[in-house]
Formats: C-alpha cells, sequence, structure tokens
C-alpha cells in the first residue's frame, strides 16, 4: 500500500489557495456582526463543535450565515488561519480570548498550546490570575502545571506576599506533595510559617505557636537532621508542635527501628525512582573492593555517582530493598586473601546514611538474599571452608537473625528471587560441580520443595521475577569443558512449572546485578 508523506501538507495547501482566492466558500460566519467567509466541510472536520453544528442536523446545517456568540473575532480569525494552516501565532494580550475560543469551539491542540504560552509568561505578579483562568475554563492540565512551577520554586515563593494569597487548601496540598521541591524539610516547616507570618516576623520571632496551625501538618519532621529538631524542641513552649517535635527526636533515637516507623511524615519528597548500585570489586590495575555508589537515572539513561559517609567495602554481598531502605548482607572481603562476611549494613536514602544492622549468625558469601513478606532472607552461599545450606532470616523489628528451614543441599553462587509471597532458588555450584536446580520456599509452611530443572546449568548469574514470572539471567558454566558465559536467559511460570526461553543476552555477564524497574529488567556489570 502506498502511502504519500506529503498528501496532508498538499492538501492544507490547496484549501489556503481556496481561502485566499475566495473560492467555493459555503458559509459565512457572523462574529462581533462582522463576516468570515469559510468552508463548512473543513470546519466540520476541524472540531466537535462544527461538526455538530454542520453534521448533526441542526438549523445551521442549512444556513448560509452562522452567528457566533461568545467568541471575539480577532480571536475567531487566529482560530481560523489554525484550522487552515495549523499555524497559531499569539501574543500577551491576544492568549486569553484566544484560549476562551479554543475552549468554546473544543479544539484540544490549540487550547495546550495557549496554556503553555501561558506558562511560558508566568510569575509571581499573574500566577493567581492564570489560576483564576484554570478554574473558570476548568483546565485541570493548566491547574497542574501552575502546581508544579510553585513546587519547582517553593523556597523563593512562598515568601512571596502572593503565597499568603493563595487558599488554604491550596497550599495544605502544595506542602503535601512528594513533588515539593527543598533543599531541606526545614523550608517546608518555613513555608508553612510564612503562609501566616512574614519572613521578617520569622527573623525576630514574632511568633506563637501555642495554637496548632493546620500547615504544619504537612511537614515531615522525621526528614529533619536531629540538631534541627532539637534546637527547636529547646525553643518551644509546652504545645502541640512540641510533642511532635519530640516524636521526631524518638524516630531518630530508634535508628535501629527505623524500618517499622515508616508513615507518610517519612516518606521522601521524590516520586524519582533509580536503579542503584552499591560497592564491589575492581580488578585492574589491582583488586580493590569499592566503596562507591552509583544511580541510573532512567529518564536520562545516565550513571551519576552519589556519597555517603562509612559506606561498607564488600563484594558478593546479598542485596535487598525494604520499605525503602537498602540491605547489603554478608558478602566477602577478598582482598588478600578468600574471607567470608557475616557483617550486615542499611542505607537510608532519606538522610544519606549507613547504619551497621545485626550481623549474621554465620558467614555467607556467594549467597543469594531475597525479602518475603517484611523478612529478609540469606540463603546458603559458602564460608570458604564449606559449601552452605542454611538459610537465615531477618526481622527489622527486632534487628535480630534467626534460622528457618535449610536447603536439602548446599549450594553457592546462586540467584533468587521473590514472586507470590515465596521465594525461589535456581542454578548455582555444589562443589566444582554446576546446577540447574530450581527450590522453593513458602514462608508458611517452613519447607523448601524441588521444582522443574532449568533448561541450562550456570552459576554466578542473576535472577528477577516480574509480571507473574522468573528470569534467570548471565552467569557462567563450564559445559564447553573450561568456565564460559552464558548468554541464555531462561523464563519460569510458576504456574504450570515449566521453563521457556527468552531472549538472551548480547553480551556475557557473570555475577551480575539485576534489578526491575518499570517493569523492566536491568542488568548491571559483571
Amino acid at each position: 500500500t502506498y502511502r504519500s508523506a506529503e498528501h496532508s501538507q498538499a492538501l492544507l495547501s490547496g484549501l489556503v489557495s481556496l481561502r485566499d482566492s475566495s473560492i467555493l466558500f459555503d458559509v459565512v460566519l457572523i462574529v462581533e456582526e462582522k463576516p468570515i467567509e469559510a468552508h463548512r466541510i473543513l470546519l466540520a472536520a476541524s472540531c466537535d463543535y462544527f461538526r455538530g453544528m454542520f453534521a448533526g442536523g441542526l438549523r445551521e446545517m442549512e444556513q448560509e450565515e452562522v452567528h457566533i456568540h461568545g467568541i471575539s473575532y480577532n480571536a475567531m480569525c487566529k482560530i481560523l488561519n489554525f484550522i487552515y494552516t495549523s499555524e497559531l501565532e499569539l501574543s500577551v494580550n491576544s492568549v486569553q480570548e484566544t484560549l476562551a475560543a479554543a475552549c468554546q469551539l473544543q479544539i484540544p491542540e490549540v487550547i495546550k498550546f495557549c496554556c503553555d504560552f501561558l506558562m511560558s509568561w508566568v510569575d509571581e505578579e499573574n500566577i493567581l490570575d492564570v489560576y483564576r483562568l484554570a478554574d473558570h475554563y476548568d483546565l485541570r492540565h493548566l491547574s497542574d502545571q501552575l502546581d508544579s512551577y510553585i513546587l519547582k520554586n517553593f523556597a523563593a515563593f512562598s515568601r512571596t506576599q502572593v503565597y499568603r494569597q493563595l487558599p488554604l487548601q491550596k497550599v495544605y496540598s502544595l506542602l503535601s506533595s512528594n513533588r515539593l521541591e527543598v533543599n531541606y524539610e526545614f523550608e517546608v516547616y518555613d513555608g508553612a510559617l510564612f503562609y501566616h507570618y512574614s519572613p521578617e516576623q520569622l527573623e525576630t520571632d514574632q511568633v506563637s505557636l501555642m495554637e496548632p496551625l493546620k500547615l504544619l501538618e504537612t511537614v515531615r519532621f522525621p526528614l529533619m537532621e536531629p540538631q534541627i529538631l532539637q534546637r527547636l524542641h529547646d525553643k518551644l513552649s509546652p504545645c502541640p508542635l512540641k510533642d511532635t517535635v519530640a516524636d521526631a527526636l524518638m524516630y531518630h533515637k530508634n535508628e535501629c527501628l527505623q524500618p517499622m516507623l515508616q508513615t507518610s511524615q517519612t516518606q521522601l519528597r521524590s516520586e524519582f525512582q533509580c536503579v542503584v548500585g552499591f560497592g564491589g570489586m575492581h580488578s585492574t590495575p589491582s583488586i580493590v573492593l569499592s566503596d562507591q555508589a552509583k544511580y541510573l537515572n532512567p529518564l536520562l539513561g545516565e550513571w551519576r555517582h552519589f556519597t555517603a559517609a562509612l559506606a561498607p567495602r564488600m563484594s558478593n554481598q546479598g542485596i535487598a530493598v525494604l520499605n525503602n531502605f537498602v540491605y547489603l548482607i554478608g558478602g566477602d572481603n577478598n582482598v588478600s586473601g578468600f574471607r567470608a562476611e557475616s557483617r550486615c549494613w542499611r542505607y537510608d536514602p532519606r538522610h544519606n546514611k549507613w547504619f551497621q544492622i545485626q550481623s549474621l549468625q554465620q558467614e555467607h558469601a556467594d549467597l543469594s538474599v531475597c525479602v518475603v513478606d517484611n523478612y529478609i532472607y540469606a540463603v546458603a552461599g559458602r564460608d570458604y571452608h564449606e559449601d552452605l545450606r542454611e538459610v537465615e532470616r531477618y526481622d527489622p523489628k527486632s534487628n535480630t537473625w534467626e534460622y528457618v528451614a535449610p536447603l536439602k543441599k548446599e549450594v553457592y553462587a546462586h540467584a533468587g528471587a521473590a514472586l507470590d509471597g515465596k521465594m525461589y532458588i535456581t542454578c548455582g555450584r555444589r562443589g566444582e560441580d554446576y546446577l540447574k536446580e530450581l527450590q522453593c520456599y513458602d514462608p508458611k509452611t517452613d519447607r523448601w520443595d524441588i521444582l522443574a530443572d532449568g533448561p541450562v546449568r550456570r552459576a554466578w548469574h542473576g535472577m528477577a521475577a516480574l509480571l507473574g514470572k522468573l528470569y534467570v539471567i548471565g552467569g557462567s558454566n563450564n559445559d564447553s569443558g573450561y568456565r564460559r558465559d552464558v548468554h541464555q536467559v531462561a523464563c519460569y511460570r510458576p504456574s504450570t512449572d515449566q521453563w521457556t526461553n527468552v531472549c538472551p543476552l548480547p553480551a556475557g555477564h557473570g555475577e551480575p546485578g539485576i534489578a526491575v524497574l518499570d517493569n523492566r529488567i536491568y542488568v548491571l556489570g559483571g
């Protein structure tokens, strides 16, 4: 089938030529008592308003002159020029009447362009007028854009008089948003007070906090640093706010139990999700353990470093995410000889800091780690003296590890993933042998079951759960008589206990990091 790339533009050009030559006009629009000639069929094709008028059985179908009310002559000329040419010229003086016309005529593309034009001119002097415009025409998209403008410029905007003219409920909504861009939570506290007091009043301490201010409900006090909270607590007289600050201080003092103390008040002000990589080992120019951390911004497609004090240096550790805390479990420290680790750490992105949690009851290197029902499981591995089959479970509520049912046989260099409340372990090594076993643990029965073998033996691979399936990715085996990368990616469906092969990796990945984000599987390094 032939499809012309130029036909639509040629058709538009032909219609413009007909208009400029006053040929085949069949309707006259009367706008503010002024006539505008047009082609009825083009108007009907351009928007629902004219389609209903000229093709919906209304009396305008037979009229040669049609009166249009509620639209200015200049705006109608601009709209008609857009219909004929797909071009629209706006100015600060014409945008409001053009927007009104586009809303009445129901032309979404023009409405959007007018809103975008308005946003390019928004500042603190006119933002209230634009809010009123959005409300009058029920333009939710424009209202959301205005909200985004304030959320992005909150620190400066909250110090203006215009800020204090916004409706209280609007400000409450903005201060409650995860998209509020502030460097520190204390800026939100100041912003809540700025709505009731001027910056000068705050600086001279002319503020009364004995009665609770509703906007202070939006401040996430646990996100503030303890030193700032303590200064605020010491300055306050007995009042509800002082009790709230005291609760936030208690949150910091109970650092060990913070994962179990999560509420909306401890949630980061961000909707940004990313893939993060921790630690590992550099092999050149010499073997060095890394304490670096990097995050991948999926929108930009690039990696960036971030630093946190007292970061552990580990490799081959298990990694898990629970309640938006990152846990590094066991692993090894093989710079000088082989040494398995029992130590464990927890990273808090809210305060960009590490905390050492209770160590495992025994060293585990080349283990797998999974999260099921708010527990972290450390499964088997080796301690460089023997292969392991022991399984330990971590309870964040008590900061303790306990043994649960062990595997039926020892395994290390395996991979695991959790799906539908169960934990699955696949492949790995036992002694010098590469495996293709699949085992499943049900925490309700504290029992391991043997499932269908995978299609290929492998170890030092990765595993991910996505959309009801398990994917086994990368690793290596010695099927060729020497250790060689496995490119094959296997997919397991628990509902049928069957394996299939999917698109292979383009390159080998031994000991890769695996992450799932936005229904995509990321394979990192190795």
